[in-house]
């Protein structure tokens, strides 16, 4: 086993302690030749995705069959396949609405011959339809007349499918297709033109569904579903939360590294789809950090604050968003902690994102935010993250230009309930 320890952060300026925080490069959490979009993963692309073996992995070590799994920060849901096909039950929640779409399809395994024949009438139907108008801020930036019309039609067949499971597989590819004929940076994250040349909407529309058709039903012929009970909703874990107290076996999740202005841009990245499918997009709005507030000492981290107070000498206003984003963090961390059973454990995972070149040590203060709730930190894995799909560069200052390298590095700390 490729393995040593690390420990990085020596003194806490502000109490003047020393201590040790126990992190681990564990090279077999890498994963580095096997894409994260492999199988089911591949169904609908998504920032930051988990590495599906590494939820595996975790499963395997924090859990058994029939615990009940929490991922509070959900995503595309990957622990929520993971759970599927290792008979976890599962409890999933995000507050993108076209996340819970993608979930809800890929743990959802359908029937491939009734699959051609829904395409097959829908593909009729598409020849014959009329396109409808459509109108919401900015379309014909973003679309060019023709793709509007053909994928106006296209929505409207979709709408019509009755069955939800298959309304939902076909919506999801509608999503990605309509991301396909954008005028946009396809491999971007944030909304830039790019201006596409004509294509043929139905012909985009119907590689995508064969392509999701054969991932989704050679992945659950390879790796069989289990009989458990899965529950994935459009929440956010800061609002009400619909979970008994000590009730959860295992979480499994993975926050946003910061906010979304300056990491993963999730809002613009699902904005387009979902102002196709009639959905107001509010995740800017709702993400850790979206509301600013005054630095306050009242956050059970020390290091947390000998960085910020860094970032402040340098930039008060950007010290003031960092802090409003580990409030927020420290209020999930809050409420998820009081879900947990005593002596089941959390993993959480993090990036250790620069902010005005500073590295801020999520992982560390994470831990001392679910120690503030009783959790006894076990130890922090470190592991590449090679091949998950971010932009290589990021423009945290939003200065044209200047780029900082995203993270290399993602952080599992692992946290046992006392």
């Amino acid at each position: 086993m490729k393995q040593k320890e690390l420990f990085e952060i020596k003194e806490s300026k502000i109490k003047k302690e020393r201590f040790i925080f126990k992190r681990i490069r564990d090279e077999n959490f890498d994963f580095s030749e096997v894409p994260a979009s492999t199988g089911v993963y591949g169904i609908h692309p998504y920032p930051a995705m988990f590495h599906f073996l590494v939820v595996r992995k975790l499963l395997e070590l924090y859990s058994k069959k029939k615990d009940i799994v929490w991922d509070p920060f959900m995503g595309s849901g990957v622990v929520g396949v993971e759970c599927l096909i290792s008979g976890r039950n599962f409890i999933g929640y995000d507050i993108n609405p076209l996340a819970v779409l993608i979930t809800k399809v890929r743990v959802t395994p359908l029937s491939q011959k009734l699959f051609l024949r829904v395409f097959s009438k829908l593909e009729e139907e598409f020849k014959q339809m009329k396109p409808e108008k459509v109108d919401f801020f900015n379309i014909n930036y973003w679309f060019k007349k023709e793709v509007i019309d053909e994928l106006s039609k296209l929505r409207k067949i979709i709408y019509n499918i009755k069955d939800e499971n298959f309304r939902n597989f076909f919506i999801v590819s509608f999503s990605e297709t309509v991301r396909r004929v954008a005028n946009i940076k396809y491999s971007e994250f944030k909304l830039l033109r790019k201006e596409n040349g004509n294509k043929n909407v139905f012909n985009v529309f119907r590689q995508i569904v064969f392509r999701n058709i054969n991932l989704l039903t050679n992945f659950y012929k390879e790796n069989k579903p289990q009989e458990i009970k899965i529950l994935v909703e459009n929440r956010n874990v800061l609002h009400e939360v619909n979970i008994k107290d000590e009730s959860i076996d295992l979480v499994i999740t993975s926050p946003p590294y910061g906010d979304s202005k300056t990491t993963v841009a999730y809002g613009q990245f699902s904005r387009l789809p979902l102002q196709w499918l009639g959905i107001k997009e509010k995740v800017d709005k709702e993400s850790l950090g979206s509301k600013r507030r005054e630095i306050k000492e009242n956050l059970p981290s020390d290091v947390l604050y000998e960085f910020l107070y860094k970032i402040r000498e340098k930039d008060e206003k950007r010290a003031r968003e960092v802090y409003s984003f580990y409030y927020d963090l420290y209020n999930a961390i809050s409420i998820i902690s009081k879900k947990v059973k005593k002596d089941k454990y959390v993993c959480f995972v993090v990036g250790n994102r620069r902010v005005k070149g500073i590295q801020l040590p999520t992982d560390k203060i994470c831990a001392d935010f679910f120690e503030n709730f009783g959790f006894r930190h076990e130890k922090t894995i470190i592991r590449g993250i090679f091949n998950k799909r971010m932009p290589s560069l990021t423009s945290p200052t939003n200065i044209k230009g200047k780029k900082e390298e995203t993270m290399k590095y993602e952080y599992i700390v692992i946290l046992q309930k006392k």
